[in-house]
């Protein structure tokens, strides 16, 4: 039997569409909850469309808003991607990659997991967040658990949430940051 990857393409893209759809029903002003199908369908399109991640060797599967990621990749840069694509993502509480294993490394990938976790954050901030976040001025880098934020902001509150943002994903020891807040012109 034949497997065509446009029709596998399209059936997740549909599957995503349709629980997308169901997800966003809210009755009478209850606030929105979204379900950990839909979030499941939203990490796997959204990997599907990302030509860094090989979204069918990534498994994805969601239990109370965390994402949990299994499966190989060939790389740690495809690895943090998928673990940003899914920290990204509207609803998600936490992503657990401890089954994602990348097949071109012995080593621990906690470090790449927390930077991924990190710029996934702010990206999610940016897009469904009510706070400041400066996304693509701001560089973070993890080594043994110590996130380090380099870069500029524009002011201040950026400069802080970027800071508090940081420390709230699991494994994170500590933050260091040498940001800098641009000076007005």
């Amino acid at each position: 039997m034949s497997v065509n990857i446009e029709t596998v393409v399209s059936r997740v893209l549909l599957f995503a569409i349709v629980f997308l759809a169901l997800g966003s029903v809210n009755v009478m002003g209850a606030p929105a909850v979204i379900e950990d199908s839909v979030i499941t369908a939203n990490v796997k399109s959204k990997m599907l469309a990302d030509k860094d991640v090989s979204g069918l060797s990534v498994h994805v599967e969601t239990k109370n808003a965390i994402v949990e990621l299994s499966g190989h990749v060939k790389t740690e840069e495809e690895a943090s991607k998928a673990i940003e694509i899914a920290a990204a993502t509207e609803g998600v509480r936490d992503v657990d990659a401890t089954n994602l294993k990348v097949d071109a490394s012995s080593q621990p990938f906690t470090d790449a997991a927390i930077t991924a976790k990190v710029k996934g954050i702010y990206l999610r901030d940016k897009i469904f967040g009510e706070a400041p976040v400066a996304v693509s001025t701001v560089h973070v880098k993890t080594k043994d658990g110590v996130v380090y934020l380099t870069g500029s902001v524009e002011n201040e509150a950026q400069l802080t949430n970027a800071e508090e943002l940081a420390k709230t994903v699991k494994g994170v020891k500590s933050v260091k940051s040498t940001l800098m807040v641009k000076a007005d012109k």
